[in-house]
């Protein structure tokens, strides 16, 4: 095809048509996002496979950033570092034993009620389904309770993914033992291994894996510190509440409720399910319906009032980026991994963000600024 020139003696080819500007747009966004889709998938499959390595390791970083603060006390006082960790490995292990003999065994004792206690409480909600002022038929919400008993029990054990007793405990005490030997190190000889690993990069890049790092770590220690103070507020609100009322087996709920606070947003609607519904069976309906309140109540406050104050700039993430990371790291490694997940998304982010300060020289940003100066960071 030809079209004339602009010359009386001219013929100029016509080109070939133009792709739209939408679809122009379309196709670079579309190959981009598969290409990251791609990698996401090839490192949760990596991330699988070796996850015997990588939450120990994970879980040693997340002990770490609470000795390293009892090692510096001991140091900041003039202990030489073998006695500092001598200290730090004796308050470690003194934890451990008061936790596992003094607290576990009552809280296992009262556990035992616990799932009968669960039962009864959903014999009375499919009571209610069918007898009160919904009248839902009885066939279906029969059928509805076996199908979520059906998919709870496959969610835990499934068919093919059982692993032999043996293979499961070695793969835990080879876990521990792991977690053990890499969080002593991290405290003892942590800024040395930040400069060993920084020494093999370039100047400029050193500052920018030094904001990183140090936006990375303070994330960490925010985020476990944060969801501690969380989780004995709520537990300590919500135990209380039971007991005011009347219910049964408030500590165990209270314990729950203060493990729930490290899975944020889902922990705390299922540390609430449970609360309520064992407060319905063991102290009737109106103690239920005030621990309900009280539940709202203490997580509107917790989220709105407490979680900024507490988690500062270490979990910037919006709520569905939460669930997302929790239900990632489920499917990756079961609760170990949804345990860790929320953390390592937060530590990425802030560490995105001390590194764009870097570029951007915002030095109000105390990763940014410590990484010029080459200050470690802080405990």
């Amino acid at each position: 095809m030809v079209r004339p020139a602009d010359g009386p003696d001219q013929v100029q080819l016509a080109g070939p048509p133009r792709v739209p500007r939408w679809l122009d747009v379309l196709t670079a966004w579309s190959w981009r996002l598969l290409i990251v889709g791609l990698a996401v998938y090839a490192t949760g499959i990596v991330a699988a496979q070796l996850r015997i390595v990588l939450l120990p390791v994970g879980i040693a970083l997340l002990l770490a950033t609470v000795l390293i603060p009892v090692r510096k006390l001991f140091t900041d006082r003039g202990v030489p570092v073998p006695l500092a960790m001598l200290g730090t490995v004796a308050v470690f292990f003194g934890t451990v034993f008061f936790v596992g003999w003094v607290i576990v065994p009552p809280l296992i004792d009262e556990f035992s009620g616990l799932d009968t206690t669960l039962e009864t409480a959903a014999d009375d909600v499919q009571e209610w389904l069918i007898d009160g002022p919904l009248g839902l038929s009885e066939d279906f919400v029969v059928d509805a309770r076996a199908r979520i008993e059906e998919a709870a029990d496959s969610a835990s054990i499934s068919e093919g993914a059982v692993v032999d007793g043996a293979t499961l405990a070695g793969e835990v005490l080879a876990g521990l033992l792991l977690a053990l030997v890499v969080t002593f190190f991290v405290v003892k000889d942590g800024p040395m291994i930040q400069r060993a690993v920084l020494s093999r990069f370039s100047e400029p890049r050193q500052v920018q894996l030094r904001a990183a790092g140090n936006g990375a770590w303070r994330a960490l220690g925010g985020y476990l510190r944060g969801a501690a103070a969380l989780g004995v507020v709520e537990g300590v609100v919500i135990g209380a509440t039971m007991l005011i009322v009347g219910a049964d087996l408030a500590l165990p709920v209270a314990a729950l409720t203060f493990v729930s606070a490290f899975f944020p947003f889902v922990g705390a609607i299922a540390a609430g399910i449970i609360a309520v519904s064992v407060t319905l069976v063991t102290g009737g309906t109106a103690a239920a319906g005030i621990v309900a309140i009280v539940a709202v109540v203490v997580q509107q406050l917790d989220n709105d009032l407490l979680a900024p104050v507490i988690y500062g700039k270490a979990l910037q993430l919006h709520p569905l980026v939460v669930i997302l990371a929790l239900t990632t790291g489920a499917a990756i490694a079961g609760i170990a991994g949804a345990f860790i997940a929320v953390p390592l998304v937060a530590v990425a982010v802030r560490a995105g963000v001390a590194v764009r300060a870097l570029d951007e020289g915002d030095l109000d940003d105390p990763d940014a600024a410590r990484a010029l100066d080459a200050s470690p960071p802080d405990p």
